[in-house]
């Protein structure tokens, strides 16, 4: 087991799992909070003692989400699910526990104050609407007041009313940072930055520039003229709050998912007490400053979704840690960490990405069958399925993964013959391979899910619909495909089993020379009539038989449709130069023949029974 740091005397859960569920470590937190004191077994859904946190945690698992909010004993807790990769395969998953007070009353020292600047931005586009326009009003009289006046004591009065408009432009600003509607383009942040430091070339002859670009082609998406502003302030200030002979430093390194900047000076650094207020209107440590600055460049970064953060200690210096996230472009360029991305066209980052991770959504669609459809499992074990997918991965997220790019009918259709085959020859139950299909279907959208929120990638509504479509059109075809070859051999199966069972039931017996019998057993619906028809047709001409005698004894009941193929067997078996005689006739049968209209002519004789008949025979002869 392991500990984890404290930080600030706030302490956390930490629990790390292998891909499978089990647990690798755990710290002294984490077992407070999740495990059960007893048992033995290192899985961890056998081990937690709250079934809300079992429920939420299998969520996560299932890539239904990565975060929530339990009630732990009176406190709220927030868990963080995490995966980690190690060359594009899942290597560990941890979750952090943190007590949600203990996070803000800690938060509360380093907020930046953001519902403060918010609710005076608020303010501030009052106080603009209010103050500007009768100021300006008060401008345009002065105007043509210039003629007759004291001219000096007018531009007086001028220029302080256009230091007044201005800073309530400034305030406007702030409370309103998309009020000239700038539209969002793709740009490099660290060539913005070199154009920022050559409007400072004169002040950077006094100190010294550390310029540290990790990547310089690093892009990032905003409106760019509010972001460049932004960042202009920040360097402003950090060039204005050093003496000479300082050092400013810029560096720009990036991770997986975001592009970071810090900016730092050995100025003369903020005090703590005031450093919850930067980034506030008004608020400024200079002689002559507004505190605007700050304010629209916290206000323009925000709101163009990136993060700011900042340290400082007096007498010291301050940084500024922004942060950005990446554009797709860029994120294939990354080399560092483990990028869910390989390339710039998210369906073949897509397709690798399923690749990539079969065995991790393979084991997490075991783990919910084993869950949810314990029978369907034990079906699946008993005749090796479940091991064979164990071992090679689900075969539907196999197939989408090779045909997310192009749709390969062929080779799809060839997997399901062969695995619909197999499934109708071992007798697996089609309506529970549809069921299993299903709960596939479900791991695969999971995992689409998973790539595009671990990938920073995005889809418009119109994309995520076609996608939707193209995705479970590929599965929709597995499954009918599938289904078509699993019926088709039952059918055929049936169909042989069908045909023997025809032959078997259509036994003509040789009584004699030129002399046979056909006994009809059992129901007798209208397919079993019409083979009855066909195969004693063909047996009385192969036997040369004179005389049959259809005994229909043991037929309990035949319908109208029976009847008439039953007297079109006598008067085929007339054409074949034969002669009929039909006995067993139940009191049913006579009376439908009689609602039906059909008449005993001398083409067929009837008896009361089998022995009857062979009485007849017995006592004429044949062929005299």
């Amino acid at each position: 087991m392991f500990t984890t740091p404290i930080t600030d005397e706030i302490s956390y859960g930490l629990l790390e799992l292998n891909p499978d569920g089990t647990i690798q470590k755990i710290n002294n937190e984490g077992k407070k909070l999740l495990i059960m004191a007893e048992g033995d077994s290192k899985y961890l859904f056998q081990r937690i003692k709250n079934n809300e946190i079992k429920t939420k945690l299998h969520e996560c698992f299932m890539g239904k989400s990565s975060e929530f909010i339990v009630t732990i004993d009176t406190q709220p807790y927030f868990f963080l699910f995490h995966r980690t990769f190690i060359e594009q395969r899942l290597n560990k998953i941890h979750v952090y526990m943190f007590n949600v007070n203990h996070i803000q009353s800690s938060h509360e020292h380093n907020n930046w104050n953001n519902h403060l600047l918010s609710s005076i931005g608020e303010m501030a586009a009052g106080i603009a609407h209010e103050v500007r326009n009768p100021l300006t009003s008060v401008k345009g009289f002065l105007q043509l007041m210039e003629q007759n006046l004291n001219q000096e004591y007018i531009q007086i009065a001028q220029s302080e009313l256009d230091r007044a408009i201005h800073t309530l432009n400034d305030l406007m600003s702030v409370s309103k940072p998309e009020f000239f509607q700038e539209k969002y383009t793709t740009f490099s942040i660290c060539s913005e930055i070199e154009s920022i430091l050559l409007l400072f070339q004169n002040q950077l002859y006094h100190i010294e520039l550390i310029k540290k670009f990790e990547h310089e082609n690093a892009m990032i998406v905003g409106r760019k003229d509010q972001i460049k502003k932004a960042l202009f302030n920040l360097i402003k200030n950090a060039i204005e709050a050093m003496p000479e002979n300082g050092t400013l430093m810029i560096e720009q390194y990036e991770n997986a998912h975001e592009i970071h900047l810090n900016i730092s000076d050995s100025g003369i650094g903020i005090p703590k007490d005031k450093l919850r207020l930067l980034g506030t209107p008004f608020f400024t440590l200079k002689q002559d400053g507004k505190g605007m600055g700050l304010a629209q460049a916290f206000n323009a970064l925000q709101n163009n979704h990136g993060k700011i953060r900042v340290t400082s200690e007096a007498g010291q210096g301050t940084t500024f840690f922004l942060s950005f996230a990446k554009t797709l472009q860029h994120t294939n360029s990354y080399t560092g960490g483990h990028s869910m991305i390989q390339t710039v066209d998210s369906k073949v980052a897509l397709s690798q990405f399923l690749r990539d991770n079969l065995d991790f959504y393979t084991k997490e669609w075991i783990q919910y069958l084993y869950q949810n459809k314990s029978y369907l499992t034990t079906l699946m074990k008993e005749n090796g399925i479940l091991d064979e997918y164990e071992k090679d991965g689900n075969p539907i997220i196999k197939i989408v993964a090779d045909s997310i790019l192009d749709l390969k009918t062929e080779e799809i259709m060839e997997q399901a013959k062969e695995r619909g085959l197999r499934g109708a020859k071992i007798d697996f139950p089609i309506h529970l391979s549809l069921e299993h299909f299903q709960s596939a279907r479900g791991i695969i959208w999971n995992a689409i899910k998973a790539f595009y929120l671990e990938s920073s990638n995005a889809l418009n509504m119109e994309d995520f619909f076609k996608l939707e479509r193209y995705v479970n059109d590929i599965i929709d075809l597995y499954i009918d495909s599938y289904t078509a070859y699993y019926v088709n051999y039952k059918d055929e199966l049936l169909k042989s089993h069908r045909e023997t069972v025809d032959e078997l039931s259509v036994p003509i017996i040789p009584l004699a020379d030129k002399v046979c019998i056909l006994p009809v057993m059992g129901n007798v619906d209208t397919y079993r009539a019409k083979k009855i028809r066909e195969k004693t047709l063909f047996r009385v001409k192969e036997l040369k038989a004179q005389q049959l005698i259809i005994d229909i004894s043991g037929v309990p009941f035949v319908d109208t449709a029976v009847i008439n193929h039953l007297f079109k067997i006598v008067k085929g078996i007339k054409l074949l130069g034969c002669s009929t005689i039909l006995t067993g006739i139940s009191p049913e049968i006579a009376d439908t023949m009689i609602e039906l209209g059909i008449e005993i002519d001398n083409e067929l004789k009837t008896r009361s029974d089998l022995h009857q008949a062979l009485q007849d025979i017995q006592l004429f002869s044949i062929g005299k």
